[in-house]
């Protein structure tokens, strides 16, 4: 007499389709960077039959109380395949705002590290010019202030000691102006500009001039994407559109900002600058999706593992608790020819 086989019920069928369908399309979505839309396709399919095939044998045989060990290991090794794919692309999915969010803001204050660091840079290349242009900016708004201080406008002796000190520096005297039914402002104004006129003239040489021209550049640059990063980061909508153009835009000014500094610099011991990376290229890849999630949203990495740990295993999981081993069998009856 043979032995009683046992079948599956149908309604296995049912949720291992819904799992295997999802499983099939966010595989091929997650290997889509890896291998292009096309072969993604084809591999998920592959994955996904093999899956399929396996779950409905495990129950199979377990329900028929038969080894399973063997074939649950063939089965967790197809599935790191499927898990790494659901994986990146749920998250890739339901993170791509948050990710171009968070290196707008990290470009933002890299940024202005680096222009930081460039002015320090520079302001040091040429210490001793700078400290004396420095100096004279200063006496000269404080001069400035005394002239036309509106308690005692005028020339007095605090004026006439801070041109003396001004002059020292300069070396050269500066234009007396009238001061008899004189405007103070105008007067103020006029020893600002015979100032600017000379410190142009006595306080600068070719490479401060450079200076000056790299400086106004790096400060134009610095407005532009600043005010692109924070106009863009307003919305939901702008940070989903513009957020990939913006942090390439962004990347680009820090690496020309940081590589003119230290061309012009060329001492690494006062200037020394390593490019930015643009991670946005990155969005989509496997490696980077494990890595920037394990990293940095930990929690949320912790929710996409169980998700895309239930969308496969769901119905093996199942199978394995309600046709256990424990299971008991129908009792049979015996028929016997003998007769009472």
């Amino acid at each position: 007499m043979k032995p009683v086989t046992k079948k599956l019920p149908g309604w296995v069928h049912i949720p291992l389709a819904i799992f295997m369908a999802i499983s099939f399309y966010e595989t091929a979505v997650g290997f889509r960077d890896m291998f292009g839309t096309e072969l993604a396709f084809a591999f998920s399919a592959a994955i996904t039959m093999l899956l399929y095939g396996f779950t409905i044998l495990v129950g199979y045989r377990r329900i028929n109380h038969l080894p399973v060990i063997g074939f649950m290991i063939a089965y967790f090794f197809f599935s790191l395949f499927s898990f790494a794919g659901n994986f990146n692309a749920i998250y890739t999915s339901y993170q791509k705002e948050q990710l171009f969010r968070d290196e707008l803001l990290k470009h933002k204050q890299q940024l202005d590290d680096v222009v930081s660091a460039s002015n320090k840079a520079l302001n040091n290349f040429k210490p001793e010019i700078t400290e004396q242009r420095n100096r004279v900016e200063s006496l000269t708004e404080q001069l400035v202030s005394q002239i036309t201080d509106p308690n005692r406008p005028g020339l007095g002796k605090r004026a006439l000691e801070l041109i003396s000190e001004i002059e020292a520096i300069l070396g050269e005297n500066l234009t007396e102006f009238g001061t008899r039914g004189s405007n103070w402002v105008e007067i103020a104004e006029r020893y600002r500009d015979n100032i600017d006129q000379i410190v142009r003239r006595k306080l600068t040489n070719k490479d401060y001039e450079k200076i000056e021209d790299i400086r106004e550049e790096i400060q134009k640059k610095q407005k532009e994407i600043t005010n692109l990063i924070d106009n863009v980061l307003q919305t939901t909508t702008d940070v989903k559109e513009y957020g990939f153009e913006t942090n390439l835009r962004a990347v680009n000014a820090i690496n020309e900002i940081g590589s003119t500094t230290q061309e012009f610099i060329n001492d690494t011991a006062k200037f020394k600058f390593n490019k930015v990376q643009f991670e946005s290229q990155e969005i989509g890849k496997i490696a980077f999706s494990f890595k920037s999630a394990f990293t940095q949203h930990p929690f949320v990495a912790f929710l996409f593992t169980i998700l895309c740990l239930f969308i496969d295993w769901a119905v093996m999981l199942s199978l394995l608790v309600f046709f256990g081993r424990n299971e008991k069998e129908p009792i049979k009856v015996i028929k016997s020819n003998r007769e009472l």
